[in-house]
């Protein structure tokens, strides 16, 4: 299956690994010590060289039911809070994106010996994949000259977690990107997001 479906790649440097960011995922409070300054640093260089940022999406036309939403007849979805978001919306762009199995065996790596600089590790590819989609979701506004409503993904207020398989199954991303799912429903890399975003009608086209 493709119907269309588009991959992005961007080089590491490229997307900016928000600090401030990471040292929340860490819950350090205040200033940081210079002492986590310094391992900041090192494991953003070592993230560095492991991720390798992909992702894949598929543009849908919409069409809202009562209870519902379609997408291109490939994709219904039943979700109050959705249809909420995308109001306004006649498209919409469904995406996967990963930060590669690399990471998830750097993490692991250290998981055992250095669990400090795991956990360090982990809330780095925490933020540089919501960079990654924000990076995407700038570029979906570029490419297509329209705004956006806010990223919307399986789990978020009433929309099922399970809806991630449909979402990879419409976007190819076993295929096209490596992203599998567990029993559970949760993304293999780790680190990826799987999102809905609507495209403003009154911009779209213009």
């Amino acid at each position: 299956m493709d119907k269309a479906v588009m991959t992005f790649l961007v080089d590491a440097e490229k997307v900016n690994i928000d600090k401030k960011l990471v040292l929340r995922f860490l819950k350090v409070r205040g200033e940081a010590t210079k002492e986590i300054e310094e391992l900041l640093d090192d494991c953003i260089n070592e993230f560095q060289t492991y991720v390798s940022y992909k992702a894949c999406y598929r543009m849908f036309d919409l069409k809202t039911e009562e209870k519902s939403i379609s997408f291109s007849d490939d994709m219904v979805l039943c979700s109050e809070n959705l249809k909420k978001n995308l109001s306004g919306c006649e498209k919409a762009l469904v995406f996967v994106a990963t930060t590669s199995l690399g990471v998830d065996r750097l993490i692991h790596k250290y998981s055992s010996t250095q669990v400090s600089r795991a956990l360090v590790l982990d809330a780095v590819a925490s933020a540089a994949i919501e960079a990654f989609c924000d990076t995407l979701c700038d570029k979906f506004e570029a490419d297509f000259d329209a705004d956006t409503a806010p990223r919307f993904s399986p789990g978020y207020g009433d929309l099922d977690i399970s809806t991630q398989k449909q979402v990879i199954d419409v976007c190819d991303a076993t295929r096209k990107v490596g992203v599998t799912l567990s029993k559970k429903f949760t993304m293999i890399p780790r680190k990826s997001v799987s999102a809905i975003v609507g495209i403003k009608s009154s911009s779209y086209g213009e």
